[in-house]
């Protein structure tokens, strides 16, 4: 019911997949890579477990990737092949997989932070001073964020680094985990298109000379979908170019791994 040409526009929108599949999927496994990183010598490397966390931060992304698509697609159905259009239902719709698209990149941006830890055996106590406190002394800072602060701290030390920087410092991606921030421990965003919308606030505002207080109605929402939508793509486009380079580099230095052992093992044949 939605043809080639509705997708004309929203299509070319949809970040391709492609490379980071192929790439994920030629990893090696746990097993597999535990076995060709160790050598008989150690068994204590995390190294080989990155791989499972760049599985997992991939699943989340193509959930994310799929959520996008479904954005696009509510958007053509409702407001494009319904006659009338039926714009209430566009944002009800839009707002819901906008959310889902949101969560599952934060995640897929937690999953690839945890990958790299491993993957670069990099200590706990080398991580604590890029964590923030929050008021009662618990840390608050999310997995990634800590992780960029880390590369970003030890300059140009990795192939990947300059990607993870850019991610870092995207506006598109600082809103995607904004969002996510807001819509988890705030309150979550208002969108515009779902009917009268409230601010956590007292009802009652005081004048602008402060002498009288005044009742205002509903406030304006912070988000159309098609604003969401509008950081979302970017976002997801910089953290596949992040992972895609993350993915290189440990593709690169498991198949050395790997070439390693075989001569290893062949010299003792």
């Amino acid at each position: 019911m939605i043809d080639d040409s509705d997708w004309e526009l929203y299509g070319q929108m949809l970040p391709d997949l492609t490379e980071l599949g192929e790439l994920v999927y030629q990893i090696p496994t746990p097993d597999f890579l535990s076995i060709s990183t160790t050598h008989g010598k150690t068994y204590d490397s995390w190294f080989p477990v990155a791989s499972q966390c760049f599985r997992e931060s991939y699943e989340a992304l193509w959930g994310a990737h799929y959520a996008l698509r479904e954005i696009f697609a509510h958007n053509i159905w409702y407001l494009k092949k319904k006659d009338p259009p039926n714009e209430d239902a566009a944002a009800l719709f839009g707002r819901f997989y906008a959310d889902d698209a949101i969560l599952r990149l934060y995640s897929a941006g937690e999953h690839l932070a945890n990958g790299i830890i491993m993957m670069l055996d990099i200590p706990d106590e080398e991580l604590k001073s890029f964590r923030i406190k929050g008021h009662q002394g618990n840390e608050k800072s999310s997995q990634q964020i800590v992780v960029g602060r880390y590369l970003c701290s030890k300059g140009e030390g990795y192939p990947f680094t300059e990607a993870i920087i850019n991610l870092s410092k995207s506006e598109d991606w600082g809103k995607v985990l904004k969002y996510r921030n807001d819509w988890v421990h705030e309150q979550p965003p208002t969108i515009k298109g779902l009917g009268i919308v409230y601010k956590r606030e007292r009802r009652w505002k005081h004048s602008s000379d402060g002498k009288n207080c005044m009742f205002l109605g509903g406030d304006t929402p912070e988000y159309s979908v098609e604003e969401l939508a509008s950081f979302i793509q970017p976002g997801m486009l910089q953290f596949i170019a992040a992972f895609t380079s993350i993915l290189k580099y440990y593709k690169s230095k498991s198949e050395s791994n790997v070439a390693n052992f075989n001569n290893l093992s062949s010299r003792k044949k």
